[in-house]
């Protein structure tokens, strides 16, 4: 009887441990084709992301080299920065318990108080008056171009990509008189989506005019982050203080003496 019942016994454990044996193989197996499957998620995610960013950067057969043909053109070493600032209708809106509107102007009001004396500061602007130029690309005129910046009045849409090409075309004709020497930067202050930002963001690159971007309380993705030399996103306006000041960081900083000795 004991070895009849240690046989049953025996019988059991050997079943109980050939089931658990295939439970655990069969789980393993799972896993296996699970991460398997994340993996392959994750190279197509990537080789997305690498498509999106190529395409983003022109071929060098796209570069056009600026014919430096100005007549009264002078080497300069002059900064320059064109900004965009977009008074969008969706400017009203609140967003970090401000009116976006009025945290991106005074953000750019203390941003200017940073940029170099002798930089010269362009700027275009959208809003509910219509979309033009307001500050030419210049030096000495910071006073001119907090007026205007003040003047904003949100409304109207966003033609963002009408801002681009032509902020893009004065950085290029400040090239030819600076004789190719120099800082040139477009700056893009914007809160909203637009159409047709691939096509201008690579006219812009084609002239090899950098683009920071700087999307404020933008919900979801901006199409200039792949586009962009610099994209940042700014929840607030401190945030947007830092995103405006880091464009400065960048720069690489020129000794003009040191230059007139070579």
């Amino acid at each position: 009887m004991k070895d009849s019942r240690r046989k049953t016994q025996d019988s059991r454990c050997r079943t109980c441990y050939s089931s658990l044996v295939t439970r655990c193989f069969l789980c393993v197996l799972c896993l296996v084709f699970c991460l398997a499957g994340c993996g392959d998620k994750q190279a197509k995610k990537t080789e997305s992301e690498r498509e999106t960013i190529q395409q983003a950067q022109p071929d060098r057969s796209e570069r056009v080299e600026v014919p430096l043909d100005d007549p009264n053109g002078e080497v300069s070493l002059n900064r320059n920065f064109y900004f965009i600032f977009d008074g969008s209708g969706s400017m009203r809106e609140e967003c970090a318990g401000q009116v976006k509107i009025r945290g991106a102007k005074e953000a750019v009001r203390r941003f200017l108080t940073r940029i170099p004396d002798n930089a010269n500061l362009g700027l275009f602007v959208f809003d509910a008056q219509g979309t033009r130029e307001v500050v030419t690309l210049s030096a000495g005129n910071r006073d001119e171009f907090m007026q205007a910046i003040d003047d904003v009045q949100s409304g109207g849409m966003t033609p963002l990509a009408e801002a681009i090409r032509f902020a893009s075309d004065r950085l290029v004709a400040q090239y030819k008189k600076q004789l190719g020497y120099g800082e040139f930067r477009l700056i893009a202050v914007t809160d909203g989506l637009a159409k047709e930002i691939p096509g201008a963001a690579r006219y812009a690159t084609r002239y090899g005019i950098p683009i920071y971007a700087i999307g404020l309380c933008i919900e979801g993705d901006h199409p200039l982050r792949a586009y962009a030399l610099s994209y940042r996103e700014a929840n607030n306006y401190e945030d947007l203080e830092r995103a405006l000041e880091e464009t400065l960081a960048e720069l690489p900083s020129y000794d003009p003496a040191e230059f007139e000795m070579q």
